[in-house]
């Protein structure tokens, strides 16, 4: 199996049928991840003994302990390791922090996120376009999943009454989402009522 990363994964849209027919048993799972307590968030269990199958870089299936008998997926022994969910923050400013996104992602990890939607007006406000997508470049890097929504507000009044250096025109954020997977929604946009 080649490497997986957050971008070689099919959208789940692409995946139902398949992950439909791995949980099934109509087809193999390209993984099975044995000997794992996987932590239910749930029902706030600890459920001993199971399996974990995995098609396409997805879950397809959790089973009990030997449920998989066929001969064609790869197997991993996790000998008892705990498997959990990954916290998603839905919101931060990475440049907030005053480091850098793999600097970041260390301290996210090990607090148990895995996954992050920055919107990055902080850095947009200063250097425009290629701010973001500096901040996007280490992004890559960082072993934790770091998407970006767009920042929607640079600058927050208009390029005539400040002069950080930023002006994210709505051409210049198509171009964002054009260029870059990782760019995945408009971030915050303020607005001000008479």
């Amino acid at each position: 199996m080649s490497k997986l990363t957050r971008f070689s994964v099919a959208p789940l849209s692409d995946m139902t049928r398949q992950l439909a027919d791995v949980a099934s048993g109509r087809s193999a799972p390209d993984l099975v991840i044995t000997g794992a307590r996987v932590l239910s968030t749930y029902s706030e269990r600890m459920l001993d003994d199971r399996e974990i199958w995995i098609s396409g870089g997805r879950i397809a299936a959790m089973k009990p302990a030997g449920s998989y008998l066929g001969k064609a997926a790869s197997f991993y022994d996790v000998k008892g390791g705990i498997i959990a969910p990954g916290l998603v923050d839905p919101h931060l400013h990475i440049e907030s922090s005053m480091v850098t996104a793999c600097a970041y992602a260390e301290a996210a990890l090990l607090n148990g996120t895995t996954t992050i939607f920055c919107d990055s007006h902080e850095i947009g406000n200063v250097m425009d376009v290629a701010g973001v997508e500096a901040m996007l470049e280490d992004a890559r890097q960082a072993p934790l999943s770091i998407f970006l929504t767009v920042p929607s507000t640079v600058p927050a009044t208009g390029p005539e009454m400040e002069t950080a250096g930023g002006d994210l025109t709505p051409e210049k954020i198509a171009r964002i989402f054009d260029k870059w997977p990782e760019a995945v929604a408009l971030g915050e946009k303020w607005t001000s009522f008479p």
